[in-house]
């Protein structure tokens, strides 16, 4: 009798993300995905408390945000929404902090906006807003798709998007992250822009996750019932998927 062929965990996660048909189904495939990547390289385990990869700020498309605003209104009381809130508007009068420089640049060329933030990655710290007191993510069950990818993904140029904890784990035990099997970025980003899409087909359109936050909150300080698209912002920049091709 022939021997039934193991079954390639990385190709069939990657066929689940191919076939997902809502930002649920592709998560849940990220989320397996990155159960395998990290039983096969547990290099990258997480260490508590550690929130190194949360200190920037990340793009969100608006159907994200939909999810991301039911699921808060859902799961956290006012007095927590009202601390997010708080947080970001606290961002925004300290001296030197980023983020107000980024809201800002509505009027310059979308790609000169992702460059900025992508360069933030690197050099400028800003705690996202959804990161708590504790270091943990007060919205984890709904964050964002490139926190899922974030130490488990590899771009198509061929990094790996690893933080430096882990590049100094590989340098220490005299490895290359060149040579371990991670999520594809190739596979993940088409399918990611193409759930991005505005339901007439159009690109979709996304923005820094503060900005979701700011122009969703009411007078009150709380977040509005219904979210806003971002098809009518005029005060916070907006981009498409080809100011950032994610996976490039």
């Amino acid at each position: 009798m022939e021997a039934t062929k193991p079954i390639n965990l990385h190709d069939f996660y990657s066929r689940m993300v191919a076939s997902a048909r809502s930002f649920t189904e592709l998560y849940d495939a990220m989320e397996g995905w990155a159960e395998v990547v990290l039983e096969e390289n547990p290099i990258l385990e997480c260490q508590n408390g550690c929130a190194r990869c949360c200190m920037h700020q990340v793009l969100v498309s608006d159907a994200e945000w939909d999810l991301i605003h039911a699921w808060m209104r859902d799961n956290l009381d006012k007095t927590k929404r009202r601390q997010i809130i708080g947080r970001i508007e606290t961002q925004l009068e300290e001296p030197g902090n980023p983020l107000s420089r980024w809201l800002g640049m509505r009027n310059k060329h979308p790609r000169a906006f992702v460059r900025s933030v992508n360069q933030g990655f690197r050099s400028e710290l800003t705690r996202c807003a959804m990161l708590g007191l504790d270091n943990r993510c007060e919205i984890y069950p709904v964050r964002p798709f490139v926190c899922r990818a974030y130490g488990r993904a590899r771009m198509g140029g061929g990094n790996a998007m690893i933080c430096e904890v882990f590049a100094g784990r590989f340098r220490q035990e005299g490895r290359n992250s060149d040579d371990i099997h991670l999520e594809e970025m190739t596979v993940l980003s088409p399918k990611y822009f193409e759930l991005g899409q505005s339901k007439d087909g159009s690109a979709g359109l996304y923005t820094v996750m503060a900005a979701h936050v700011l122009r969703n909150r009411t007078s009150s300080g709380d977040l509005v019932k219904q979210p806003q698209s971002l098809l009518a912002e005029t005060t916070f920049p907006v981009v498409t998927q080809d100011d950032f091709p994610i996976g490039n």
